[in-house]
């Protein structure tokens, strides 16, 4: 399979892709100062906000000066939708700015906490939308008239629907087939299809390719699939989670997305030279960064790390003002090979995931990454056993990691044995691994199929 030079792929919108330096900046001064006076006239919600951080959007004229602005948190979003249930019998939040009548479109987080947070979209919220799918497809390569099979959870997930209608109003001819039908079903489909491009989470591809080579006799090397693109969990961006995908799918280019909690996304996408994602919208987006740990703000510059703080300009529903979604993210500023524009990002993971072992900080990507090594020996699905809430886990660490095949017993001491050791070498503390047969261990996914990769005994 011959793949398309990345130079020789134009941008959807090269203007907005490509701004930077004074003329973005203007354009982010006087971008905020519309949304800030906005929600500000809009929203008692948000004047009462404003008023007790001491701060007037009227008198807004710097970018400076927003960072005097307060943080809207996940805590506050869930409080605010609670409260506009129950005092205005919609859940999309005391700090909605748009007639309750304009919203056409709504969709929902997966809840991980287990009460989901809602969003609503406007007609024009949902045309940002789709300029940003269609930036995202234009940088893929797809052309309108292209087969793409959906192989997300579809339901009111922000990655369903949100998705089908950004491949829709792009023109791709789309195959709304969703992972609820089961890995099976996805094979057969691709087989009867023969897609240019299929989307889903990556461990459900990984799992589609693994259940129709035991299974079936479909071979997806030989679908016509040229361009997968992942979204919703951080194996989109391992080194050897993209080679099995690829090597699975016939040699096809492997995409990760992501987005950012109030910006119409996506924002981001991966590229060719597989160096981190782009971000796409710095005229739709306002990104900041700061230090979770102590509030300080970070500048966004080359090897910058922390958690990213999202404004989106131009949400008319419900828009939120520097909220904190939690995403740990390393920025990349040097050029780019693929020679695209937009800096990029590495994802180092969520602030609520990251666990204190030792006095050593980890994120459960890091201990994915360690198992992903012993490839093709384990699959790399993997559950951390946690037995207490908070950070601090007591080494050893509980780690289970599913086999692939099923291995003798003097073969899973031996992988037991140098997965340990790893963990140990590279993370610098001990862990203690319980291995299964492939298929026998429990896997847990969240509502749009992530795969969950602690696991709560307490």
């Amino acid at each position: 399979m011959t793949r398309q030079e990345p130079m020789s792929l134009p941008l959807w919108n090269e203007l907005g892709e490509s701004l930077e330096g004074k003329e973005l900046e203007e354009l982010q001064l006087a971008k905020l100062k519309s949304l800030l006076v906005r929600v500000y006239e809009k929203s008692p919600y948000y004047r009462d906000k404003f008023d007790k951080a001491g701060v007037n959007p009227h008198n807004f004229t710097s970018l400076e000066q927003y960072l005097d602005y307060p943080f809207f948190t996940k805590n506050e979003e869930r409080e605010s939708q609670a409260r506009s249930l129950e005092e205005d019998g919609h859940p999309l939040g005391k700090h909605i700015t748009c007639d309750i009548s304009a919203v056409n479109r709504m969709s929902a987080s997966s809840g991980t906490t287990g009460v989901p947070s809602f969003q609503g979209h406007t007609a024009n919220d949902r045309k940002i939308h789709n300029e940003n799918y269609a930036r995202m497809f234009a940088r893929l390569g797809l052309k309108p008239g292209d087969r793409g099979l959906f192989a997300g959870v579809i339901s009111m997930w922000v990655a369903g629907l949100p998705t089908l209608d950004g491949m829709l109003s792009y023109g791709i001819n789309t195959i709304p087939l969703g992972a609820l039908v089961g890995s099976l079903k996805v094979a057969e489909m691709a087989r009867l299809t023969r897609p240019r491009l299929i989307i889903g989470t990556p461990s459900f591809l990984r799992h589609v390719l693994r259940k129709a080579r035991a299974e079936t006799d479909i071979d997806l090397t030989s679908v016509g699939i040229e361009k997968i693109l992942v979204y919703g969990e951080p194996g989109g961006s391992l080194p050897e989670v993209i080679s099995e995908l690829s090597k699975g799918f016939g040699g096809a280019q492997v995409y990760d997305l992501m987005g950012g909690t109030g910006c119409m996304n996506p924002i981001f996408i991966s590229c060719e030279a597989e160096d981190g994602l782009h971000f796409i919208a710095p005229d739709h987006a306002y990104i900041e960064m700061r230090d979770p740990a102590t509030g300080k703000m970070i500048p966004i510059e080359d090897g910058a790390e922390g958690e990213f703080v999202y404004t989106g300009f131009d949400r008319e529903c419900s828009p939120l003002v520097r909220f904190c979604d939690g995403d740990l993210m390393h920025v990349k500023t040097a050029p780019c090979s693929c020679g695209r524009p937009g800096w990029r990002i590495k994802v180092v993971g969520r602030v609520d995931d990251m666990m204190l072992v030792k006095g050593v900080n980890v994120y459960p990507t890091a201990i994915q990454t360690c198992v992903l090594k012993h490839k093709p020996k384990l699959t790399g699905n993997i559950r951390i056993l946690k037995y207490s809430d908070g950070p601090v886990v007591e080494p050893p660490l509980e780690l289970w990691a599913e086999c692939a095949g099923k291995p003798s017993k003097t073969e899973q001491d031996e992988i037991k044995a140098r997965l340990e050791s790893e963990i140990k070498r590279v993370l610098r503390f001990s862990a203690n691994v319980t291995l299964f047969a492939e298929d026998e261990m429990e896997m847990e996914y969240g509502a749009t199929n992530k795969a969950k990769l602690i696991k709560k005994m307490y």
